[in-house]
């Protein structure tokens, strides 16, 4: 199984929801992708690490006013790691893209902080987060079912997000070989590590994706629908494995995922 305590610089390593609702998505998120959960009753802002075989695999929390005032609606946050947050804001800037939130510290329950992060946005304006670890290293686990497994920048302007995060990460484009229309796959040190995607549709502006490993991807719609939630992609096989798009109860939404042969 991929358990991690290390990831390298440029690399995926951390997602959370931002949403309206934890105890609801807490429940929900149980009977889709079985999660068990950790929680400080001490934590201000609700924090609550969903953990898969003992590790931790994302984070919920309750979306802070600032987020409700702009209209940000529920949704699934990318964390990139990095060596330097501070850093790394003055190369968000130079390669074009926005800070939206300097380098703060995020606390966790004790005298340490867990890691330094920054909120930023690409030239397109899909937002993305990084994170320089400091006591917690991101997700201990994944490519498993029930584990983060990808993501991927939906984004009007490819070649601009090509560009910038190549520039930004060390990131090489290039394609999925076998795949018709294949989207960009960015790979560091020849090891994918996320992709574009399709545009989003008309008035949804670009963002990036999650996506979750599933042992069973129609049994995880399946248990969308029957707890609130809703498929938006029906399950359909392609390239590695077979997915699908799901909905949560307050409209958060990712894709599930099982593939052929899961990456190490």
């Amino acid at each position: 199984m991929p358990i991690r305590d290390s990831h390298a610089a440029g690399t995926p390593s951390w997602v959370d929801l931002a949403t309206t609702d934890v105890e609801g998505a807490i429940d929900f998120y149980r009977a889709v992708m079985g999660w068990d959960y950790e929680r400080d009753p001490t934590d201000e802002i609700n924090y609550v690490m969903a953990v898969v075989d003992g590790h931790p695999a994302a984070g919920v929390f309750d979306m802070p006013p600032e987020m409700l005032s702009e209209g940000v609606p529920p949704c699934w946050n990318v964390y990139v790691t990095v060596d330097d947050a501070d850093e790394f804001a003055g190369k968000v800037t130079e390669a074009g893209g926005a800070v939206m939130r300097p380098a703060i510290d995020v606390p966790e329950p004790g005298p340490n902080a867990a890691g330094r992060m920054v909120i930023a946005a690409d030239p397109t304006g899909a937002v993305f987060c990084t994170w320089a670890p400091i006591a917690a290293i991101g997700a201990g686990i994944v490519n498993a079912p029930g584990a983060f497994t990808w993501a991927e920048v939906a984004t009007h302007d490819n070649d601009a997000a090509k560009a910038f995060y190549c520039e930004l990460f060390g990131w090489e484009a290039g394609t999925m070989e076998g795949v018709p229309d294949s989207p960009t796959v960015f790979t560091l040190d020849g090891d994918p590590v996320a992709s574009t995607s399709v545009a989003p549709p008309p008035g949804v502006p670009p963002h990036w994706r999650v996506s979750f490993g599933a042992n069973d991807v129609d049994a995880a719609c399946a248990a969308a629908t029957a707890n609130g939630g809703n498929v938006i992609v029906p399950p359909f096989d392609w390239g590695p494995g077979r997915m699908a798009t799901i909905a949560d109860p307050v409209g958060a939404t990712f894709d599930v995922v099982t593939l052929t042969d899961w990456p190490e």
